[in-house]
């Protein structure tokens, strides 16, 4: 077995984020030894996101932020934030969970993935993906233009010809969205070939990039009896393709709260983990039967680490058996010294668990 990675998400998003969050909580995050700072990606962002997808911070945050009249719903851009991240952090990994290429140029986003790679001194851990589905409130693709029908192509198109720009001193693109020709650029990436690749999503057309591009699946909202399945199908599409499983990561996006108590931990998230259930509806469930399935809110409960450090340990403990090794974790919070002192809980009662 792999030994565990716990990475967690920075303040980058939500209305306790700002630039002195950002600084803050990353700093805060290398010192206390964590494997991963991870960012996200999003261009359009609004008032009902804000309350609904909190990856940083809690309901109750929102609603205090949103009776102000000076309430602005934010979200701070992802390769930006990465760069700044890479000059004011010495150790930590540096993750983007996930960038939407459908948005992206490829000359230029190779070009800015490959300079804060050096930046990092080869520290950047990349996930990619086509972007949320309408269902989850996003509404990119209808602002930005871009059909929602071709976004798997197109996705896989972005990282061909970034990987093209990556890997070739004379880089030649000719796809149905993009061409170039003898691009050079420079510089390339510290990594070689190129930064690790991460790959989120569950569907049928999302586990054939997985097989196809991926380093490491970031599963989402997936339960540890579920996962042996799962890794089992990704196994059979990676060997079909030439590829090693045990080089292969399986990591989690995954919710965490710490308390003095089960029934606690519970009671305090519970207006965030009902958010939840209107923001990421239709995206849970993905690998059980119609007879298996629960309620959205059940599912969401049954996949995240909340209880007392006991509790979360033995959590953890059953991703570890089932195979899932690697934690993005999204604390719940309701100021950046309170996700600071879940962490640093966190890292003096369950991590050395697992040292």
């Amino acid at each position: 077995m792999k030994d565990p990675r716990f990475g967690v998400r920075v303040t980058c998003a939500g209305p306790l984020s700002s630039a002195q969050a950002l600084h803050q909580s990353s700093v805060a995050a290398d010192k206390l030894g964590f494997d991963t700072l991870w960012v996200h990606d999003y261009y359009v962002w609004n008032r009902l996101l804000d309350s609904v997808h909190i990856s940083c911070g809690s309901r109750e945050a929102f609603q205090e932020a949103s009776s102000r009249e000076d309430y602005e719903p934010l979200f701070m851009e992802s390769i930006t934030n990465l760069a700044y991240l890479a000059g004011i952090t010495e150790n930590i990994h540096l993750g983007l969970a996930v960038l939407c290429l459908p948005y992206r140029e490829p000359l230029g986003t190779a070009k800015q993935i490959a300079n804060i790679d050096v930046l990092s001194n080869g520290r950047l851990e990349l996930g990619i993906g086509q972007g949320a589905p309408k269902s989850t409130h996003n509404v990119e693709f209808e602002v930005m233009g871009i059909p929602r029908g071709t976004k798997v192509p197109h996705t896989r198109e972005v990282f061909e010809a970034m990987r093209e720009v990556w890997t070739s001193d004379k880089a030649t693109w000719h796809g149905d969205r993009y061409n170039f020709d003898e691009a050079e650029v420079y510089p390339k990436p510290v990594q070689k070939p190129y930064p690790p690749i991460w790959i989120g999503g569950s569907a049928e057309k999302s586990l054939e990039m997985i097989a196809d591009y991926a380093n490491a699946w970031l599963s989402f909202w997936v339960t540890p009896s579920e996962f042996p399945a799962a890794i089992d199908d990704i196994h059979g599409r990676l060997v079909k393709r030439g590829r090693d499983p045990e080089a292969f990561t399986v990591g989690t996006e995954i919710q965490v709260y710490l308390a003095d108590s089960m029934d606690q931990a519970r009671a305090e998230v519970e207006p965030t983990m009902r958010a939840f259930e209107e923001g990421y509806a239709g995206t849970t469930g993905i690998h059980l039967t119609e007879e298996q399935r629960t309620d959205t809110l059940s599912q969401i409960w049954a996949s995240s680490l909340v209880g007392s450090p006991d509790d979360v340990s033995e959590l953890i403990q059953s991703y570890l058996d089932s195979g899932c090794t690697a934690f993005e974790m999204k604390f719940i919070y309701h100021t950046v010294d309170h996700l600071i002192e879940q962490w640093t809980r966190f890292q003096e009662e369950v991590a050395p668990n697992f040292a």
